[in-house]
Order: structure tokens, then C-alpha cells, then sequence
């Protein structure tokens, strides 16, 4: 079956088919030197690889990457961000920031419409707030929006959201709040409901189908208030081994990957000629997101810092950096990347020590026995590094670390758990020892729903159960803090007491690595990445369409 052949056979049909369909009778094209390459065409389709699939489309309850790549295609929110990492307009077309920072008066774009044909109006936004804080619904990002103290409707043009005090990541907070439909959900069950799975937005594409672990396919808005996408459809087309989605990429039945997991790939595609036919790789220097070794601070074993402390300095960083990431990525010493502002320079990355290791544990108790393992009161020490199928960086970093912790005397069990399983089942719950897992960072320095001891209850983002009373503190200020100087003194101070604790082992800031097909035009490639608005500047030359 030609991969043509599968789009005639119908939508529901090209879910299934995608997978396994092939490009047998299409021969190579020089995808840079077409006659029509200029001409902006409509029509073809994304094909986009992920190693799990998506945990809900509501995007109150939403914390998981996959998620939230589809969620931030069918929704808007009030401001985005643009690629120099500055605030623009989504649906709210301007606003000002009044009173010091106690108001924010926003200027809705008029004409948008939601998927339905029903237009969206200043009620959807207000409506959106009320449901982040419904206490019904564990939103993972309630926090941000705790020191509203009411959000006014004056006109259906027009949104006055008032603050208890000031809150300086509040823009940031409104770019990544998902605007919710009012006439869909009024009176309707938030969490748990049909609207979980059956999203209406005001995004770019619509939902067409979900199959469970499978894929999820849209199609192009032709309602988009930017107006309807030159790609016409989206495939988020579920592969769990990285390899296989690389094999994938080069039958040209997947169009963009996301390398990051498995940077031999990346190496082996961006040095390969037959592949540069067809394909283009990028690496960017990763700028909020980093790698952890985690503990759950629930668990007795690693209450105790000096525990923390000698499993991080029998890390070798270095060596991870070097044999597992192949050079691509730079380590880091707390919650922020080096390229970040709140970054402090002062606190280093913790060094490879077994000898510091050793006197550290040594001194917790925990002592080799005959056999060298160590244990104490007759307890061996011994607990399971968990991490996310399909993330081979995650699968590799979880195996050397088992390796390296049996030097120090201590039993390591490596579990490797499907992201659904893993993300609802042992992170949510707290069912775990410890975890090799990734944060993926705000444009805002604000961590708050991540460290504060009060994010800490079901639902929320510490799950690690971090508790202490002066990052608290900290955290508390540095969001009532306008001044950016001042901001940056306080997060500074917030990263180098972190590092103190160790509540994790922060290990190191990976590139980001890619891969696209060389038939989508109108890429804008800058120092930040190559998927900036995608949906409304990319599109395939008619002579070069794959699927008609």
C-alpha cells in the first residue's frame, strides 16, 4: 500500500495504517530545488513520533509532555511566547499591567471563534479561572493563580483580573493557561468528564480521533483566528522505541522526531548523506529542561541528607555526559539550566567522590556487611530506580547508576514502566523509591508548584514530598517581586539551597535534538528551536505532497 493510498482509504483508516505503510513507487525528489518551492500551498500532512501516548486532553488536569503537545494545538491561551522568549498576544490581542502589579487589564482579539462556530468572549476566561481553582479539580497549576482575588468581565472584549498582591509570574502564568469553552462546560463534571478526551478548543487543529496508545489525529482548523493551517492534517503517532521511529523517519513514514532521548541517532542521521536527502537534524543548547535522579522524600532511607549526598557524589556526571548523551548537553547543579538567569554560577555541579561517598554513608549507619553490601539495623540498603519506557537516555542513565551505587555497597533494582503506568500509577501516587526523570521549565523563573512544600498533596508537582520552611519563604518572594534584578538575587539563593539539600541529584542539561523532513517549507530556525508557529508558517509545495 503507497502512503497516498492510505489517506484516500479515509481518515480512520490512515490511524491504523499509518504505522506500517510504506513509500513503495515514490523514488527520491530533491526536496530543496522544486519550481513551485516559493508557493505557498495548502494540503499533505505532519507526522509526528512520541514514545507515549497522551495522559488526557483536558487541559486542567494535564502534566505530562505528551499531553500537552496535543493540548497546545487544539487551545490558546491568553499570550504566548515568541522566539526571542518574549510575551505576545494569543487571544488577548494587548494588555497592561496596572496599579504595580495588583491588576492586569486584558484586550481580547474579537472575531475568534471555538471549534464549534460559537465565538469566545471574556465569560470563557473568567469561567477558566474558576475551574483552575475549583477544589474539585486537582489542576496542577493552581498555585499560579492563588492570589487572584477576582477576575471582572466589564465587556465581552475585556478581562480585569485583580491580585491579593503582586505576582510577578502572572503573564507567564496566563501564556501557559489553556482558555476553556464556557458553553461546553457550564455545569458540566471538570475532571473525570467526556471533555477529557473529546476537547473543543480554539487552537489551530481539532481533535478528528484518539486511539489509545495508537495515535491521535487532527485536522486543521478552518476556523483558527490566525487562519486555517497550510497542513491540513496532524498525526501524534504512538512508537515507544526511539529506534524504531528513526527507521520510521527514514521511509519517510514519520516526518519529525525528537532525538534528544537517543543522540547516537541524532550523530548517525546528521553525518548520514542518503539521509540529508530527505531529512534536516538540529541540535539547539537546551534551555529549560534538566535530568534528575529523584528520591521519595517520604521514605526513611532517604530522609537522611547525608544518604542524598553520597549518592550524588558516586554520580559521575562527566562520564554520563560523555557516554550517554555523546557530548550533546552540559551538567548542571540545581533547578536551573547554566543558559538560564537565575542559574547561580557559584554553585558547581557536585564532583565523582566514592571517598566522600563512603564516609557519608559510613556515618548515616548504613555500613558494608561481610559479603560488602551495606545495611543497617539489619536492613540492607536497597530500593528501585524507576523511569519512563521509550526514553533510552533515561533507560541508560537509570543502568549506570544502578552499576555505579553497587560500588558504594548498595542494591539497586532498575524498573522500566510504560510513561501512562509510570506518570498515574507510582509518580502520582508516590509508589516509588526513587526515579530518573526531567523537568521541563517555564520561561518564568518561578517554581513554586514544583518545590513549595504546599505542592506537595495529591496532584500536585513535588512529588518527591520536598519540605523546607526557608525555600519556602523564598519562593513566596520571589513571585511578589517585580524588580527582575531582585527576582534573579532571590532565585539565585533558591537554587544554592537546593543544591544543599540534594532532594534530587540534578545531572544535566541534555540539547535539544531533532530531525524534520526536507518537504516542509517556511521553517523559522532561530538560536530557541525550529518549531515556532509551525501550524501557520509551514507548508509542503504542491509537487512535493505526500499525502493528497
Amino acid at each position: 500500500m503507497s502512503r497516498g493510498s492510505v489517506w484516500a482509504a479515509g481518515l480512520v483508516a490512515a490511524c491504523l495504517a499509518f504505522a506500517t505503510a510504506g513509500c513503495r513507487g515514490r523514488g527520491h525528489k530533491d526536496y530543496d530545488r522544486v519550481p513551485d518551492a516559493d508557493v505557498v500551498a495548502n494540503g499533505d500532512a505532519r507526522v509526528d513520533a512520541s514514545i507515549g501516548d497522551a495522559v488526557t486532553l483536558n487541559p486542567l488536569l494535564a502534566q505530562d509532555s505528551a499531553s500537552d503537545d496535543i493540548i497546545g494545538l487544539v487551545f490558546d491561551a491568553l499570550l504566548r511566547y515568541n522566539p526571542g522568549l518574549e510575551l505576545e498576544g494569543d487571544l488577548a490581542k494587548s494588555w497592561q499591567v496596572r496599579d504595580k502589579g495588583l491588576r492586569i487589564v486584558f484586550h481580547l482579539r474579537r472575531g475568534v471563534l471555538w471549534q464549534d462556530g460559537k465565538s469566545f468572549t471574556s465569560a470563557d476566561v473568567a469561567f477558566t479561572y474558576r475551574a483552575i481553582m475549583d477544589p474539585k479539580v486537582a489542576c496542577p497549576f493552581k498555585a499560579d493563580f492563588s492570589l487572584v482575588s477576582r477576575v471582572e468581565t466589564p465587556d465581552p472584549w475585556t478581562v480585569v483580573v485583580t491580585y491579593r498582591k503582586p505576582f510577578a509570574p502572572a503573564l507567564s502564568a496566563w501564556a501557559e493557561a489553556s482558555i476553556l469553552p464556557l458553553h461546553l462546560l457550564k455545569g458540566r463534571k471538570l475532571s473525570g468528564g467526556s471533555f477529557d478526551s473529546h476537547p473543543v478548543g480554539t487552537g489551530p487543529y481539532c481533535l478528528v480521533s484518539w486511539k489509545r496508545n495508537q495515535s491521535i489525529e487532527l485536522k486543521a482548523n478552518p476556523l483558527y483566528w490566525e487562519g486555517e493551517p497550510h497542513i491540513r492534517r496532524y498525526l501524534y503517532q504512538i512508537i515507544p522505541d526511539p529506534a524504531t521511529q528513526v527507521l520510521e523517519m527514514k521511509s519517510q513514514n514519520v516526518d519529525t522526531v525528537n532525538l534528544s532521548s537517543v543522540p547516537d541517532q541524532y550523530r548517525d542521521l546528521s553525518r548520514s548523506a542518503s539521509f540529508r536527502e530527505i531529512g534536516r537534524t538540529f541540535r539547539f543548547p537546551g534551555f529549560n529542561e534538566y535530568e534528575f535522579f529523584g528520591f521519595n522524600l517520604l521514605k526513611p532511607m532517604f530522609q537522611d541528607k547525608r544518604v542524598r549526598w553520597a549518592l550524588s557524589y558516586a554520580i559521575d556526571r562527566k562520564a554520563l555526559i560523555d557516554s550517554i548523551l555523546l557530548g550533546y548537553g552540559q551538567p548542571c547543579s540545581g533547578p536551573y539550566v547554566p543558559s538560564m538567569p537565575a542559574y547561580n554560577p557559584r554553585v558547581t555541579p557536585v564532583p565523582y567522590d566514592l571517598g566522600k561517598a563512603e564516609k557519608l554513608l559510613d556515618e548515616a549507619g548504613w555500613k558494608r556487611g561481610k559479603d560488602g553490601w551495606r545495611e543497617k539495623d539489619g536492613r540492607p540498603m536497597a530500593f528501585t530506580i524507576a523511569t519512563n519506557q521509550g526514553n533510552k537516555v533515561r533507560e541508560e542513565v537509570a543502568t549506570i547508576l544502578q552499576q555505579q551505587f553497587a560500588r558504594l555497597g548498595i542494591r539497586a533494582r532498575v524498573q522500566i514502566l510504560a510513561w501512562s503506568l509510570f506518570d498515574s500509577q507510582y509518580v502520582s501516587k508516590k509508589n516509588f523509591d526513587t526515579v530518573v526523570l526531567g523537568w521541563g521549565l517555564g520561561m518564568d523563573p518561578d517554581q513554586y508548584v514544583i518545590w513549595d512544600s504546599k505542592e506537595s498533596g495529591p496532584g500536585g508537582l513535588n512529588f518527591i514530598s520536598y519540605k523546607n520552611p526557608r525555600v519556602d519563604r523564598l519562593l513566596e518572594e520571589g513571585r511578589t517581586t517585580f524588580d527582575w534584578k531582585k527576582r534573579v538575587r532571590i532565585y539565585r539563593k533558591f537554587h544554592a539551597l537546593i543544591a544543599a539539600d540534594q532532594p534530587v541529584c540534578f545531572l544535566f542539561a541534555p540539547d535539544s535534538l531533532s530531525a524534520v523532513n526536507r518537504r516542509f517549507h517556511g521553517l523559522l530556525v532561530t538560536k530557541t528551536g525550529c518549531m515556532w508557529y509551525w501550524p501557520t508558517r509551514w507548508y509542503v509545495p504542491k509537487s512535493i505532497q505526500l499525502y493528497p
